[in-house]
């Protein structure tokens, strides 16, 4: 897994647009039923994925991963609601006349902040802008720190240059560092239960440390809270979990998000993982407290049959725990964002 997947989980940053994944909505995969044109002047809802440097985006358009124009300049992770005009080669996004008041009254400067929130999912408000603008202003404007305020801002945590540097160092990890990290934490606080310790305190005290180790846990703890209410915490950086084999870990990406639906609070947890044998796995589980839903999916044929073939195992386990189990549903293909609480029936 990409230690930068940071940007939403349709595209692949830092790979050229000639690399990023796109399905051609008029060439259906082999087997697959042909998928219904767009028609010319349909009301359309979407999401941008990428900006291309010809002055074209990628988007989602229906579940679908099309090339299209704008009739306005438009922000990687930006949600519109638009006219499919499909008069030309390429089609054109005519997004309406709020839209186009909105984004042109952006700076330059905001826009940047403006991407940074968007691609996570968070409203583009005046506070949010002027806020993280501040901040990054007070820290010297360095491209790379944008991400990490973005973040913070989600979660609604302060956005100081120590939180900042310490989830920039934090989302470099790659898998062998990161599982290095886990083992001497793992065998740090053995060491000090071992000896009659408290653990909170023991944990306490690996936290206060001035080495690599309480970074690590610092930046897990940073990106364990959860997402601002309605936030999706699946757009969000997660926390790395070693997944496995310790001699051949994988690494888990979890989010979690906290919002509110019929007067009920609703608690989620997103998370995704990749390895040689079954590719790309993602799941989400959501609870009200009360009941319990969960929704796995698999990228590739093999992983999806997997997942599929334990469902009913891991349907069992869930019916032991003290909640309503309303769903266990398995799917093929890559994540999308959700919507908190689409997958809990919170009035049941």
């Amino acid at each position: 897994m990409s230690v930068h997947n940071i940007s939403g989980p349709h595209i692949r940053p830092n790979l050229p647009d000639s690399q990023q994944p796109r399905i051609d909505a008029d060439r259906p995969l082999p087997g697959a039923r042909p998928l219904p044109s767009i028609a010319d002047g349909a009301v359309v809802n979407g999401t941008v994925l990428a900006a291309r440097e010809d002055g074209s985006y990628l988007v989602s358009v229906e579940g679908r991963t099309l090339l299209a124009q704008a009739n306005i300049p438009l922000l990687a992770g930006q949600r519109f609601k638009a006219v499919w005009d499909a008069s030309g080669d390429i089609p054109v996004l005519r997004l309406s006349e709020e839209e186009s008041a909105l984004l042109g009254k952006l700076s330059s400067g905001d826009r940047d902040v403006a991407g940074a929130l968007l691609s996570r999912g968070l409203s583009l408000d005046s506070r949010a802008l002027a806020m993280i603008r501040a901040a990054w202003a007070g820290m010297g404007q360095n491209p790379a720190q944008l991400a990490p305020l973005a973040e913070l801002w989600a979660r609604g945590l302060p956005m100081t240059g120590e939180n900042v540097q310490v989830l920039s160092w934090y989302l470099s990890l790659d898998e062998k560092k990161t599982a290095e990290l886990w083992k001497r934490t793992r065998e740090s606080l053995r060491a000090r239960l071992s000896r009659g310790e408290d653990p909170r305190k023991a944990i306490r005290a690996l936290l206060a440390g001035g080495d690599e180790t309480a970074d690590f846990l610092r930046g897990h703890s940073l990106l364990s809270a959860p997402a601002r209410g309605g936030g999706d915490p699946s757009l969000l950086a997660g926390a790395f979990l070693p997944v496995g084999r310790e001699s051949a870990p994988l690494r888990a990406r979890v989010s979690a998000g906290v919002s509110s639906r019929g007067g009920k609070s609703l608690w989620s947890v997103s998370f995704d993982m990749e390895g040689d044998r079954l590719g790309l796995v993602s799941g989400a589980v959501e609870t009200d407290g009360t009941s319990l839903s969960v929704i796995l999916r698999a990228e590739r044929e093999n992983g999806f049959e997997e997942l599929r073939r334990r469902a009913r195992h891991l349907r069992r386990e869930l019916e032991g725990l003290p909640l309503a189990l309303q769903n266990v549903a398995v799917a093929r293909g890559r994540r999308l964002p959700r919507t908190p609480g689409r997958g809990l029936d919170v009035t049941a």
